[in-house]
Parts: structure tokens; C-alpha cells; sequence
């Protein structure tokens, strides 16, 4: 029921183009577009579909490159989205579904375990903190909410990492070297396929001092029906306090979280194992 004296709005019509159009700004969005589309473009791919030459196709991508807005992959000489584009998208649904379904699974989760609990989704190498409560003790990890890190540096990301196929970890990753933040940091791809073979076994991910010295965390992918990997939660806390008895305790706690934000977004469905009993002691 709309208020009395409300005047009732009308629905912009997306089909009429603005009366004094500015190409630059057009061309620079439909390339927006573009980036969301497809996993990657080139210089020729602008300029065919802009029906521009190369070097106008080249000059825009730079300037979204240098916004923000889009990356290049050096060694491939194609664009792919960056990070300014994901920062926009999760500001639009701040108050969506995802958050709205998350927050009060993780509050629900950080009741049981007084510890700090993140919701991070994937980007390429990167994950990207989206929502996250803090611990009540005194000594705690701080929260990430809007950072980015390396995936292979942090236990969400290696959560989300187990659940690809080896031919697109490969993409992700072309090259043995891997980005480091810490001396406890996996540093080469042959480690980290060994570990998340390891991570698939045992239903969650851990890392111990891998992005700062002194903090350790404990990480469940979150599926979708197609069991692609959409999000992760985890359980943070100093090393100090993990022991086996704790660690039952998180992981119990984080894979209920998982399921149940599983099932707010796709419906039940049965798709996470819950191995708890077979508790790892390996350090990262």
C-alpha cells in the first residue's frame, strides 16, 4: 500500500538512450559489461564488438585498468575484472540476500565458539572478505571485511581452492611460484595440491601462521547444487588457543554454518562431508 499524496513512480525505460550521448563513457561500460561476461578479453575482442581500432580499444582498457576496473594478465595479454568491479558489486548487495542469509548464521556460529568467523568469496587467486563478526576475548583476530589475500595464503581460500578441478587450479595458477605473505605461506603449487588433496579428504581447510605470524584459522567451502565452491566460512583465532578438543569444537561449528548457508541459498540438499573424526594435526 503506497502512503496518501505519494506520487506513483514510473519504471525508467531501459531502451531509450540518452539524448546527448557520450561515446567515450558508453564505449567504457559496454566493456564493463563485457568483463562480466566472459573470463577474458583482448584487445582484438573490444574492438570487433565496439567496432573501434585497436588502439582506441587499447587506450580504454588501460583507463579501466588504471581505475580499477579491470586487470591484465601479463602473461596471457588478455583483461579480466578487477577488483574495483567486485567492490561495486558487493556494495549493491550490502543489504541482499547473501549478507542478510550469512550474518545471522555466523552470529550463530561465533555464539558457540567465541572466536572470530569470516564469509569470504572467490576471486581468481584472491579471496575477498564479504562479512565477518569479531571474537569477545580480549586477545583476537581482527576482522578482513573488504580485503583481499592471496587464496593460497589463508584457510578459506584453500577451502575454496579444493573444490576446483586440477585444470582450473592450473589456470589460475600457470606457474610453480605462488604468492607468499608469511615464511609459513604454501610458496609452490606442487605443496598446495598436496595439501588440498588432503583438504577434500578431511572436509575443511586449516592454516597456521600462513598470513600473520601467531594466527591460525580453520575453513568449509559453501557449495552450490553443482558443488562449485560459491563462498567459505572460517573460525580465526591465535594459535595459542587451538588444541584438539577446540578444533573438534570449530570445525563442528563452521561446517553447520556451511550447510545451513547452503541450504538459505539453494534449498536442503545434502553435499558437505563432515569428517570430524579424523582431526588433522598437519601445520601449514
Amino acid at each position: 500500500m503506497k502512503p496518501q499524496g505519494q506520487k506513483r513512480r514510473t519504471k525508467p525505460a531501459k531502451e531509450s538512450a540518452p539524448i546527448y550521448p557520450i561515446e567515450s563513457v558508453d564505449s567504457a561500460l559496454r566493456i564493463l559489461r563485457l568483463l562480466c561476461q566472459v573470463k577474458e578479453l583482448r584487445v582484438s575482442d573490444v574492438a570487433e564488438q565496439l567496432g573501434v581500432a585497436q588502439s582506441t580499444a587499447h587506450r580504454l582498457l588501460s583507463m579501466l585498468v588504471h581505475q580499477g576496473f579491470a586487470r591484465q594478465d601479463e602473461r596471457r595479454s588478455g583483461y579480466r575484472p578487477g577488483p574495483q568491479i567486485l567492490e561495486m558489486g558487493f556494495a549493491a548487495i550490502r543489504d541482499m540476500e547473501v549478507r542478510q542469509y550469512a550474518r545471522p548464521i555466523l552470529e550463530e556460529a561465533r555464539a558457540k565458539i567465541n572466536e572470530t568467523v569470516h564469509l569470504a568469496v572467490p576471486y581468481g587467486q584472491h579471496i575477498f572478505y564479504v562479512e565477518g563478526l569479531e571474537s569477545r576475548h580480549q586477545l583476537r583476530v581482527g576482522l578482513r571485511v573488504g580485503e583481499f589475500l592471496p587464496a593460497n595464503c589463508v584457510g578459506l581460500g584453500k577451502a575454496l581452492l579444493a573444490a576446483l578441478p586440477k585444470q582450473e587450479l592450473y589456470r589460475l595458477f600457470p606457474s610453480q611460484e605462488l604468492p607468499t605473505l608469511t615464511p609459513n605461506s604454501i610458496g609452490s603449487r606442487d605443496a598446495l595440491e598436496r595439501q588440498l588433496e588432503e583438504i577434500r579428504e578431511l572436509g575443511y581447510a586449516r592454516s597456521q601462521s600462513e598470513s600473520d605470524e601467531g594466527v591460525g584459522s580453520i575453513a568449509v567451502a559453501v557449495l552450490d547444487k553443482q558443488r562449485i565452491a560459491r563462498a567459505a566460512i572460517s573460525v580465526s583465532a591465535p594459535l595459542v588457543r587451538f588444541n584438539p578438543e577446540r578444533d573438534a569444537l570449530w570445525i563442528d561449528a563452521i561446517q553447520d554454518a556451511a550447510s545451513k548457508l547452503q541450504a538459505r541459498l539453494w534449498g536442503d540438499f545434502e553435499v558437505l562431508g563432515r569428517p570430524t573424526s579424523k582431526l588433522s594435526n598437519h601445520v601449514d
